[in-house]
């Protein structure tokens, strides 16, 4: 019974997506298969609507031309799909509909990126000269305004609809809703470096291969393709890829620190290996995305390379993490239920004595005293919280970080406080100290966590685990 009225359900839903009612005045969705694809795509559902009057007839052209009518007419179409009862629909029928959207949308994409490049192509025509470059980023810039996109997925707009334009095979499969602008980007690279015949020849398969997967996959595998055909076109998109090299990075109004990159060959390799080993998994009673897991990698890479002895030097000093904090401020982070606040040197943040816990923990210190214009009239020597011998006693015992399940070696490790806080004027020693790396540190000292340490047996336990 239950499956019976399903599929009543079904036939409905059916109903209401293949053919809308001809009398509401709207428009009609009628569903097709288009004929299989040259690339060798498989077929896909997609859909087509016509306009219709309210006696069922198709409606005549407005007075504003084919262009006003057939944006009032994708209007209805979309109005008439949002409208679909999609809870009336099966999951087989509901999985069937979203595929058949692919098709329509990935053709809106490829009239949305040739009209956006041929309202540029006009601005920078009409301009004089030595304005085209103003010329292309204001046409750019009023593009981005009015379809609500970013600056670089308006110009990875402009540059698939201007490359679709300059490659026949390209072009069409564009057109059909085959490909997507950035596949269509991939494709122009390639193809700009091959002479005219290899150009003939590869472009079919490209444009196949294309068709079968997303932008990400297929880059790679046309690039293999073109490598082992045409070498040297390879070695020519690389040089140009080299060009668009880029890293910004910037404050943020909370305090964070934002960062964007782009980078390409042996480059772009040796970051996705230095990352990679710097990201490790998740531990015993750890839930990281794998956003935060990098996040920490990245962090993680950072602290090393400042570590080593390869750094570039300032004045004869390695680059490091340097904090500002008053004298009284430091006492504060001696006391267990106070917190005080410092403030990094090098971007003028202002941090909580509860973040600085596991740089307090292991650190050097230096006094500079002040006058009353807090102007510094003497330096103390750093002195260093941790024992040059407590490290290399730790290093032996510990080996690395010592959280349950972490394999960080040792040069990613803090010297962490254990039972006695550092907070709590706890002086370290080895039944009052072990090695956590960064990423376990801040938790341990955030935490609801308690440090056991017997011998050479380190376990951490929460709070209210029993002995």
């Amino acid at each position: 019974m239950a499956r019976a009225a399903r599929s009543a359900e079904d036939r409905r839903a059916t109903s209401a997506c293949d053919t809308l009612s001809p009398h509401d005045g709207r428009s009609a969705l009628t569903r097709e298969t288009p004929a299989t694809y040259d690339g060798g795509t498989s077929a896909q559902p997609s859909w087509s609507a016509s306009a219709v009057n309210a006696d069922g007839r198709p409606a005549e052209a407005g007075a504003d031309g084919p262009a006003a009518d057939a944006g009032d007419l994708l209007t209805r179409a979309i109005d008439a799909l949002a409208d679909l009862d999609i809870d009336a629909l099966s999951d087989e029928l509901l999985a069937e509909r979203l595929s058949g959207l692919r098709i329509p949308l990935g053709r809106l994409r490829s009239v949305q990126a040739r009209w956006a490049a041929a309202l540029e192509s006009r601005r920078i025509a009409a301009a004089p000269p030595q304005r085209a470059g103003a010329a292309q980023r204001n046409a750019r810039n009023e593009l981005s305004q009015q379809q609500r996109l970013t600056p670089s997925e308006t110009k990875r707009l402009v540059e698939a609809g201007k490359a679709a334009q300059r490659h026949t095979e390209t072009g069409r499969a564009f057109a059909d809703g085959h490909l997507t602008p950035d596949h269509v980007r991939v494709l122009d690279l390639l193809l700009t470096q091959l002479d005219p015949l290899q150009r003939a020849e590869l472009e079919p398969r490209l444009v196949a291969l294309a068709a079968r997967m997303h932008a990400s996959l297929f880059g790679r595998k046309a690039r293999a393709l073109v490598a082992a055909a045409a070498p040297e076109a390879l070695a020519a998109s690389e040089d140009r890829l080299r060009g668009r090299r880029y890293l910004r990075a910037s404050s943020t109004p909370d305090g964070g620190f934002a960062f964007s990159g782009l980078l390409y060959g042996t480059a772009a390799e040796t970051a996705r290996i230095a990352l990679d080993a710097f990201t490790r998994p998740d531990a015993a009673g750890e839930h990281r995305t794998p956003e935060q897991r990098a996040a920490d990698g990245f962090e993680q890479l950072c602290t090393a390379v400042i570590r080593t002895a390869e750094a570039p030097t300032q004045h004869g000093t390695r680059p490091q993490v340097l904090v500002s904090i008053d004298a009284e401020q430091l006492e504060i982070a001696h006391t267990a239920d106070r917190i005080g606040h410092a403030r990094f040197v090098w971007s003028g943040q202002p941090v909580s004595t509860r973040e600085l816990g596991h740089l307090l923990d292991d650190c050097a210190l230096t006094g500079v005293l002040l006058d009353a214009r807090r102007t510094p009239i003497e330096v103390t020597t750093a002195v260093r919280t941790v024992p040059v011998g407590l490290y290399r006693a730790l290093q032996v015992r510990d080996g690395g970080c010592t959280w349950d399940g972490c394999a960080a070696p040792a040069s990613w490790c803090d010297v962490a406080h254990g039972a006695q806080a550092y907070r709590d004027d706890g002086r370290l020693h080895p039944g009052n100290a072990a090695l956590l790396c960064r990423s376990h540190h801040r938790r341990f000292d955030l935490g609801s966590w308690r440090i056991d340490i017997d011998g050479d047996r380190v376990r951490y336990l929460r709070n209210h685990d029993p002995p």
